[in-house]
């Protein structure tokens, strides 16, 4: 008999909703949701408790949530989906990764591939990626097949939820707005069924981030740092499937239709660092990089409500610029700081702040190489257990230290040997090495 923790309620799916309040259609999609986990939990009733497949209740909602909000995006036609399958496709030459095609796949329809896919990517982005789990693992295909069922039952009657579709429907004002976008690509990649796990990565990154700050005694600043966390995230974000942005995925959403694909496909990356104010005109105002005096001219059309001492020549500003439309945008918070010999110190003496601007580079190769000759030759992992080929390659492509087109030029070259999903001896993950590098290393 279930309880009422093991039953989804209106809180369970709003989480995976950018509105406030409620649509019309949440009551069906929540009794739909409940269906979906009475499947769930059946497959997962038959095994065992030390089984690495098995999930929990709560995981179970979870997962039964995510697999309703795929039906409702494909029902209501707002193509957070088809997106995905779409850029695959240019891609990669197929809509999905791992699975056999045939003529009963249907693009922009309910499509069992799909569904287990959802599956396996829940499992990877529920572990971390610690365990390699097979794409085709049977469970993952019994779920698939029996939440199916159900969707095929009421494909045909299903109501169209009008207030998510509305959500992507961005209006002549809000195309101008950066925050507005900003708002929409970051509940995207953070909140959406696609992109669950970005939002705990972000808490995660949050929590961090308040508690340094208050071992340092900065409790009053923690606000201000995590909403430019939160700000940049938005921006930068590089997401684990093909490595794209939140805003070139909200790009992707809209359509190459949507008047704001361009601006949107070709924002640049924001940075943030420390700051001068130093002069303005009647369409642009000039701030000065501290660390290697680079000017940033931003519009004035970015400043608007700002605080009045941001400029003040004597003050230190701690914010962030962002390229938009082939303009200088400021965007987040700004945090405003005497100036001081030691606060000019710590800044010049900070190597991320002279490389502000510079691309991230990857370690030279002979060093990758070193770092990987290593991970392959460890026998014994962290709690004594023995380490074989498969798990060794596993750890290699987990290793930040190692840059993708490295790890994959050196498993094609040979050095690389076992790789494979975990008890899934074949070529399934080689034959996807691309986009399983990329869904790794991002």
């Amino acid at each position: 008999m279930n309880t009422d923790k093991q039953r989804i309620y209106n809180g369970d799916w709003k989480t995976l909703h950018p509105y406030s309040g409620s649509a019309p259609t949440d009551l069906y999609y929540i009794t739909l949701a409940n269906k979906v986990l009475a499947a769930i939990r059946a497959v997962e009733t038959s095994l065992e408790e030390s089984d690495y497949r098995k999930i929990d209740e709560t995981e179970q909602k979870e997962l039964a949530c995510i697999l309703t909000a795929y039906f409702e995006d494909i029902i209501s036609q707002t193509g957070i989906f088809q997106a995905f399958t779409r850029i695959h496709g240019k891609r990669f030459g197929k809509p999905l990764p791992f699975y056999t095609l045939d003529e009963d796949y249907t693009p922009g329809e309910i499509n069992i591939e799909e569904v287990q896919f959802l599956v396996w990517h829940y499992h990877m982005q529920l572990n971390n990626l610690d365990i390699p789990y097979s794409p085709t693992l049977d469970t993952f295909a019994a779920i698939a097949s029996d939440v199916m069922e159900i969707f095929e039952t009421e494909y045909e009657s299903a109501p169209e939820n009008e207030k998510l579709l509305q959500y992507f429907r961005i209006d002549e004002k809000e195309s101008h707005n950066l925050y507005a976008l900003h708002a929409r690509f970051l509940w995207l990649c953070t909140q959406s069924y696609l992109f669950f796990n970005n939002g705990f990565l972000l808490e995660d990154q949050a929590e961090s981030l308040a508690e340094e700050a208050k071992e340092a005694g900065m409790d009053e600043q923690i606000p201000d740092m995590v909403n430019l966390l939160c700000n940049d995230f938005g921006f930068n974000h590089v997401t684990e499937f093909m490595r794209l942005t939140p805003p070139r995925w909200l790009a992707e959403v809209l359509g190459e239709d949507s008047p704001l694909y361009a601006s949107l496909s070709s924002m640049g990356h924001k940075y943030t660092g420390y700051f001068r104010y130093e002069n303005a005109d009647e369409t642009i105002t000039r701030f000065r990089h501290i660390a290697t005096d680079r000017i940033i001219e931003a519009t004035n059309r970015s400043l608007v409500g700002l605080p009045r001492n941001m400029k003040d020549p004597s003050l230190i500003l701690r914010t962030g610029f962002i390229q938009w439309n082939g303009e200088w945008w400021l965007s987040g918070q700004i945090s405003s700081y005497e100036d001081s010999e030691d606060l000019i110190g710590q800044i010049t003496g900070d190597d991320d702040e002279y490389n502000l601007f510079e691309p991230e580079e990857e370690l030279p190769e002979e060093e990758q190489r070193i770092i990987l000759t290593d991970i392959l030759a460890t026998t014994e992992g962290e709690d004594g257990q023995t380490l074989d080929a498969s798990d060794t390659a596993w750890q290699a492509l987990l290793s930040d230290e190692i840059g993708k087109d490295f790890f994959i030029s050196q498993v094609k070259a040979g050095e690389i040997t076992g790789l494979q999903f975990y008890n899934a001896p074949g070529h399934l993950l080689l034959d996807n090495i691309d986009f399983v590098t990329e869904y790794v290393k991002r």
